[in-house]
């Protein structure tokens, strides 16, 4: 029996087929979109992707397909919705795979599948209070409590981006809020935050005095990269630019720990997992004790790297039942 877990991020698709066991039999990357696809294009791909996958490994059938996405979602349906990182209006990707297969397809928010994988293959194993956090272009997390995956009453729950860190609301998030972990301290905001702090906090001066203007005129255009290297040669702006990031990180990771309680706090996402851990873990962790009530849970870079969504797919394919019962069937019944 083959399985389908599919992970779709704004940039790539990561596609496996595993057995009932979860092992991979194979696997690939693929661009999520190309130049000009619509909807159906994009589709079309990726099932030509899945049956060249199926087709090495000679396998005939798909027994279920998981999949982890990037929202928002309409996870009734199991139709990705308008989401900000992809030109496409609504993807239907839970319908056309299951008709295309003639396989159930549960379809569910990466963060949400990405700490499945960790229950199922990674740093949840012998903890039933799970929490995996991504700090990416974007901020998102998923939670595991008391052993059940949160989900919601619409399946949008655990969306930790939108945590308020501000309360004075300085800079508005790409959701429309203001003040959100995400607008902040995210890969996509990163510039936006540095050209915030320069403007309102250091100013100019230091800004032309730093290394950081050497990468860029416009502070609003620096990346994570280029403020570690310039932390990492000991630059006083860039110093101190990494401590308010640490400030906005831990009081994120605060309200998580506060409102879930976790044993552990698993992390992936580009920002961490592309530059050395310690320069954006350990501030956290150093800062957590002023701001948490709940015990200090352990927090680690995620052991299964860029697939952790990918093995929550896997997983969520060979054990639908952890999906509540309510969503299966009404994706089942939106696709019959």
């Amino acid at each position: 029996m083959s399985y389908v877990g599919i992970d779709i991020g704004a940039t790539w698709t990561r596609i496996a087929i595993s057995d009932s066991n979860g092992n991979i039999l194979a696997k690939k990357k693929i661009r999520t979109l190309l130049e000009h696809e619509n909807e159906r294009d994009m589709l079309r791909r990726l099932q030509i992707t899945i049956n060249d996958l199926l087709d090495s490994i000679d396998a005939k059938n798909v027994e279920a397909i998981g999949v982890g996405s990037i929202g928002p979602l309409d996870i009734r349906r199991g139709i990705i919705l308008r989401t900000p990182n992809l030109p496409l209006e609504s993807i239907p990707i839970g319908p056309y795979l299951r008709k295309a297969f003639n396989a159930p397809t549960y379809v569910v928010n990466d963060c949400t599948a990405a700490v499945i994988g960790e229950k199922f293959f990674g740093a949840g194993r012998k903890s039933d209070n799970i929490v995996y956090i991504t700090l990416s272009s974007g901020i998102g997390g998923g939670a595991i409590v008391d052993g059940n995956v949160l989900f919601g009453k619409d399946g949008n729950a655990v969306e930790i981006g939108h945590i308020v860190v501000d309360y004075l609301g300085n800079l508005r998030c790409g959701c429309g809020g203001y003040g959100h972990w995400e607008a902040y301290t995210s890969g996509k905001n990163i510039g936006r935050f540095v050209k915030f702090l320069v403007e309102k906090k250091y100013g100019s001066e230091a800004y032309r005095e730093s290394i950081l203007s050497k990468y860029s005129l416009s502070p609003d255009r620096l990346n994570y990269p280029q403020i570690i290297a310039a932390a990492s040669k000991k630059d006083s702006l860039a110093l101190s630019i990494m401590e308010d990031i640490a400030k906005i990180n831990a009081a994120g990771f605060a309200g998580v720990i506060n409102a879930y309680d976790p044993e552990v706090i698993s992390v992936g996402g580009s920002i961490v997992l592309r530059n050395p851990p310690e320069l954006i873990l350990d501030p956290v962790r150093k800062k957590l004790k002023s701001l948490i009530i709940n015990r200090e849970p352990k927090i680690l870079v995620t052991p299964l790297g860029d697939d952790v969504v990918l093995l929550g797919a896997v997983a969520i394919a060979t054990n639908p039942n952890i999906i509540p019962k309510k969503f299966r069937d009404e994706q089942h019944a939106s696709l019959c």
